[in-house]
């Protein structure tokens, strides 16, 4: 169905985003097993059972900080550009009227077994042309589900954005494909001329060592490491890390007001 192969061109577009706009991704593991068997890799102390994190340890990827941040337009307009062959948001993310027809059945991208119906009613709801459709924001904020969020005092900032992109229901569908913020991230590079982004921490403790939850909002439990699960949120976070290193976007993972 054409909204499906729509929904899998999205998935795909950001695995993109992840490989083509970064440097130095593919080691990100591959470095941390060739510590050897004598020394323990510092993202392992992340996730670990113990209660402490040596700080001195901690990989400068967790050393981050958004002070001196300044936006890269040339690199977000090159990184919005290479999307484009693949993807427009503005015209592929939203069910207008003339994409579907009464009676037709919606097949979920990530559960095949359930799907919706679209009934007359539901029909009528839907808006003849994309509500995003010549939209174009200066500033943007896609939230993700990290406790991280917890405590920093970030609400304010957030609201006080153009256009906020949020994602919170818990993700129950257990197969590998690139997390929902990153998708969000990768449909935010169409309208938004800055992306910040927010709540997106994949490791059970911060740099200080103080435990952080997986999601804000659940005791939901994740074994980020494990090939198992359906992300690869460490590579993820390395590739937004690098996207901010580089002015492409705004990572924003401690407290707001502080650098």
């Amino acid at each position: 169905m054409r909204l499906t192969r729509k929904c899998c061109a999205l998935c795909t577009i950001s695995i993109l985003v992840i490989f083509f706009k970064t440097k130095d991704l593919t080691r990100t593991e591959h470095q941390q097993s060739e510590l050897g068997d004598g020394e323990t890799s510092p993202t392992r102390l992340m996730v670990n059972s113990s209660n402490k994190v040596n700080r001195k340890d901690v990989r400068p990827i967790f050393k981050h900080s958004v002070e001196g941040w300044k936006s890269n337009l040339s690199l977000v307009i090159k990184i919005r550009k290479d999307i484009l062959r693949f993807l427009d948001a503005e015209r592929d993310i939203s069910v207008v009227k003339s994409s579907l027809k009464p009676g037709d059945i919606i097949h979920y991208v990530l559960d095949r077994r359930r799907t919706l119906n679209i009934s007359r009613n539901l029909h009528s709801l839907l808006p003849e042309v994309s509500p995003m459709k010549n939209k174009r924001f200066n500033a943007c904020a896609v939230v993700g589900n990290s406790g991280i969020l917890l405590g920093s005092g970030c609400g304010k900032e957030i609201d006080s954005h153009e256009f906020v992109i949020r994602y919170w229901l818990t993700n129950k569908v257990y197969i590998k494909r690139p997390s929902t913020g990153l998708l969000m991230y990768t449909l935010a590079t169409r309208f938004c001329d800055e992306i910040h982004l927010y709540g997106f921490w994949p490791f059970p403790k911060d740099a200080n060592g103080t435990p952080v939850k997986y999601h804000y909002y659940d005791n939901l439990k994740y074994r980020y490491f494990s090939n198992a699960g359906p992300h690869r949120m460490p590579l993820e976070f390395k590739t937004l890390k690098s996207l901010h290193d580089r002015g492409a976007l705004k990572l924003t993972t401690g407290k707001c007001g502080q650098p």
